[in-house]
Protein backbone atom coordinates (compact mmCIF):
# COMPACT_ATOMS: atom_id res chain seq x y z
CA UNK A 1 0.00 0.00 0.00
CA UNK A 2 0.96 3.27 -0.39
CA UNK A 3 0.53 5.53 2.41
CA UNK A 4 -0.10 8.99 2.45
CA UNK A 5 2.13 11.88 4.44
CA UNK A 6 0.30 13.42 6.97
CA UNK A 7 -0.06 17.65 5.63
CA UNK A 8 -0.91 18.84 8.81
CA UNK A 9 0.00 18.63 12.65
CA UNK A 10 3.26 17.95 14.62
CA UNK A 11 3.17 14.82 12.76
CA UNK A 12 3.34 16.38 9.26
CA UNK A 13 5.61 14.76 6.56
CA UNK A 14 5.09 11.04 8.28
CA UNK A 15 2.88 8.30 7.44
CA UNK A 16 0.46 6.96 9.79
CA UNK A 17 2.53 4.03 10.32
CA UNK A 18 6.25 6.05 10.87
CA UNK A 19 3.17 7.65 13.74
CA UNK A 20 2.84 4.43 15.04
CA UNK A 21 5.60 2.63 15.93
CA UNK A 22 6.95 6.65 17.10
CA UNK A 23 3.99 7.98 18.70
CA UNK A 24 0.91 5.90 19.51
CA UNK A 25 0.02 8.25 22.14
CA UNK A 26 -0.69 10.73 19.57
CA UNK A 27 -2.31 8.66 17.23
CA UNK A 28 -5.08 7.23 19.18
CA UNK A 29 -5.63 10.52 20.66
CA UNK A 30 -6.11 12.10 17.45
CA UNK A 31 -8.56 9.46 16.50
CA UNK A 32 -10.42 9.52 19.55
CA UNK A 33 -10.74 13.41 18.29
CA UNK A 34 -11.65 12.63 15.05
CA UNK A 35 -8.61 14.58 13.56
CA UNK A 36 -8.57 12.29 10.78
CA UNK A 37 -12.00 12.71 9.95
CA UNK A 38 -12.70 14.15 6.27
CA UNK A 39 -8.80 14.15 5.85
CA UNK A 40 -9.44 12.00 1.90
CA UNK A 41 -7.62 9.16 1.93
CA UNK A 42 -5.87 9.63 5.44
CA UNK A 43 -9.34 9.36 7.16
CA UNK A 44 -9.56 5.72 5.42
CA UNK A 45 -5.74 4.76 6.56
CA UNK A 46 -6.35 6.16 10.09
CA UNK A 47 -9.54 3.58 10.34
CA UNK A 48 -7.48 0.62 8.97
CA UNK A 49 -4.33 1.08 11.09
CA UNK A 50 -6.82 2.16 14.35
CA UNK A 51 -8.14 -1.55 13.93
CA UNK A 52 -4.48 -3.12 12.87
CA UNK A 53 -3.10 -1.28 16.19
CA UNK A 54 -5.51 -2.76 18.43
CA UNK A 55 -5.03 -6.30 16.97
CA UNK A 56 -1.47 -7.35 16.70
CA UNK A 57 -0.99 -11.24 16.30
CA UNK A 58 1.44 -12.70 19.33
CA UNK A 59 4.33 -14.36 17.44
CA UNK A 60 5.04 -17.49 19.39
CA UNK A 61 7.48 -20.20 18.95
CA UNK A 62 6.56 -23.70 17.57
CA UNK A 63 3.10 -22.93 17.72
CA UNK A 64 2.53 -22.25 21.57
CA UNK A 65 -0.54 -21.05 22.57
CA UNK A 66 0.40 -17.58 23.92
CA UNK A 67 -1.56 -14.41 25.32
CA UNK A 68 -0.06 -11.60 26.24
CA UNK A 69 0.23 -9.52 29.86
CA UNK A 70 0.16 -5.66 30.39
CA UNK A 71 1.73 -5.03 33.51
CA UNK A 72 0.69 -2.04 35.44
CA UNK A 73 2.90 0.03 37.71
CA UNK A 74 1.13 -0.12 41.20
CA UNK A 75 2.22 3.02 42.63
CA UNK A 76 1.37 5.15 39.37
CA UNK A 77 -1.32 3.26 38.22
CA UNK A 78 0.35 3.74 34.27
CA UNK A 79 1.31 1.06 31.64
CA UNK A 80 4.79 -0.99 32.79
CA UNK A 81 5.25 -3.36 29.83
CA UNK A 82 4.31 -6.56 28.24
CA UNK A 83 5.52 -10.13 28.25
CA UNK A 84 4.21 -13.09 26.08
CA UNK A 85 2.74 -16.01 28.33
CA UNK A 86 1.58 -19.41 28.04
CA UNK A 87 -2.17 -18.89 28.03
CA UNK A 88 -2.39 -21.75 30.51
CA UNK A 89 -0.70 -19.98 33.37
CA UNK A 90 -2.19 -18.38 36.20
CA UNK A 91 -3.12 -14.44 35.70
CA UNK A 92 -1.56 -12.34 37.92
CA UNK A 93 -2.20 -9.08 39.65
CA UNK A 94 -1.74 -6.21 37.86
CA UNK A 95 -2.28 -7.24 34.64
CA UNK A 96 -4.41 -6.88 31.54
CA UNK A 97 -4.50 -10.26 29.77
CA UNK A 98 -5.57 -10.25 25.73
CA UNK A 99 -4.89 -12.51 22.67
CA UNK A 100 -3.48 -9.73 20.74
CA UNK A 101 -1.02 -6.91 21.22
CA UNK A 102 -2.93 -3.68 21.49
CA UNK A 103 -0.96 -0.89 20.98
CA UNK A 104 -3.69 1.33 22.63
CA UNK A 105 -3.50 -0.34 25.86
CA UNK A 106 -1.44 2.02 28.07
CA UNK A 107 -3.66 4.78 26.85
CA UNK A 108 -6.21 2.73 27.84
CA UNK A 109 -5.08 2.66 31.34
CA UNK A 110 -4.10 6.30 31.52
CA UNK A 111 -5.19 9.06 29.38
CA UNK A 112 -1.35 10.42 28.75
CA UNK A 113 1.58 7.95 29.23
CA UNK A 114 3.84 8.72 26.73
CA UNK A 115 6.12 6.77 28.11
CA UNK A 116 3.74 3.58 28.74
CA UNK A 117 3.12 3.94 24.83
CA UNK A 118 7.18 4.15 24.05
CA UNK A 119 7.57 0.91 26.46
CA UNK A 120 5.08 -1.31 24.75
CA UNK A 121 6.28 -0.18 21.44
CA UNK A 122 9.96 -1.28 22.70
CA UNK A 123 8.38 -4.75 23.91
CA UNK A 124 6.49 -5.15 20.24
CA UNK A 125 9.85 -4.54 18.45
CA UNK A 126 11.44 -7.38 20.89
CA UNK A 127 8.58 -9.76 19.91
CA UNK A 128 8.27 -9.24 16.19
CA UNK A 129 12.01 -8.22 15.56
CA UNK A 130 14.49 -9.81 18.47
CA UNK A 131 15.76 -5.99 19.91
CA UNK A 132 13.61 -3.51 21.47
CA UNK A 133 16.34 -0.83 20.27
CA UNK A 134 15.27 -1.85 16.40
CA UNK A 135 15.23 0.92 14.21
CA UNK A 136 12.14 1.60 12.30
CA UNK A 137 12.26 2.84 9.45
CA UNK A 138 9.43 4.88 6.83
CA UNK A 139 9.74 1.73 4.71
CA UNK A 140 9.93 -1.22 7.83
CA UNK A 141 6.96 0.80 9.67
CA UNK A 142 4.63 0.86 6.52
CA UNK A 143 6.01 -2.77 5.85
CA UNK A 144 4.99 -3.93 9.34
CA UNK A 145 1.17 -2.70 8.86
CA UNK A 146 1.14 -3.92 5.23
CA UNK A 147 1.69 -7.30 6.37
CA UNK A 148 -1.66 -8.81 7.00
CA UNK A 149 0.16 -11.88 8.73
CA UNK A 150 0.72 -9.50 11.44
CA UNK A 151 -2.80 -9.36 12.62
CA UNK A 152 -5.88 -11.07 13.62
CA UNK A 153 -8.53 -9.45 12.40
Amino acid sequence: MSWTPLWFGKHKGKTLPQILFSDPNWFFWATEEKVFDDKGVITDEARELDRKARNIRIPSDEGEDMVVEYYIHKPTGKFQDMRRAPRNREDRNYTIRRNVIDLSIPRKISPYDKQGCKSLVSDLKFYFFGDSKYRMTKARCEAFFDNDDNFML
